[in-house]
């Protein structure tokens, strides 16, 4: 079916305008690039979002404009708007994001000097610390057990020594004192004894 002039034009309007757009739409791509430091994956990604929505766009043009039959001058509008954008508007765009991007890097990377950087210091300081007390608690009671299985083990040896005598029955505990009276008294026993045995040995 033929259009008029007058409707390929208007034809031809819709789809620069589409065209501008798109172009537009690409170049929020373009900054989210600056701004992060893309990667390949990321790129690709991006491309193909831009490219469904650029066919999608352009069937939806298609169908308003035309009743869905494809006009050459309607691809021709598109592709040459958006060209353009990319040759005059899309480069000025693109300039000043990276002005703009560039000093909120800036201003973001002198908050973090001068807030995160001490603040991991002290914060890598005070784990120090810690450690180095949890350390000295862990010396401390590694020490302190080691004594009192130490004096728990010579009062069992004492115990069970006495116990041969029969001077330790029913778990009955003896004082310091008590255990040295004791010690005495059979020193002196046994000095009792070998008396004898010393006579016994010079008479003979």
């Amino acid at each position: 079916m033929e259009i008029s002039i007058t409707e390929q034009s208007v034809v031809f309007l819709f789809s620069c305008v589409v065209g501008g757009l798109l172009g537009a739409f690409y170049d929020v791509f373009r900054i989210i690039r600056i701004a992060f430091n893309s990667k390949w994956l990321s790129i690709f990604f991006q491309d193909l979002i831009f490219c469904i929505f650029s066919a999608f766009s352009i069937i939806l043009l298609v169908f308003y404009t035309n009743s869905g039959t494809v006009r050459w001058f309607s691809l021709l509008g598109c592709f040459i708007c958006f060209a353009l954008y990319h040759l005059t508007i899309g480069r000025i765009v693109i300039f000043m994001s990276r002005k703009i991007i560039n000093f909120i890097k800036q201003v973001l990377g002198f908050i973090y000097k001068i807030t995160v950087i001490p603040l991991k210091k002290i914060v890598l300081f005070i784990v120090k610390l810690l450690k180095r007390f949890l350390g000295l608690i862990i010396k401390i009671c590694v020490k302190t057990k080691g004594g009192l299985y130490y004096k728990n083990e010579k009062r069992k040896m004492a115990k069970d020594a006495l116990g041969g005598f029969g001077l330790y029955k029913n778990n009955s505990k003896i004082d310091g004192k008590t255990a040295k009276n004791i010690a005495e008294i059979m020193e002196k026993d046994s000095e009792k004894k070998q008396k004898p045995i010393e006579k016994s040995k010079k008479k003979i």
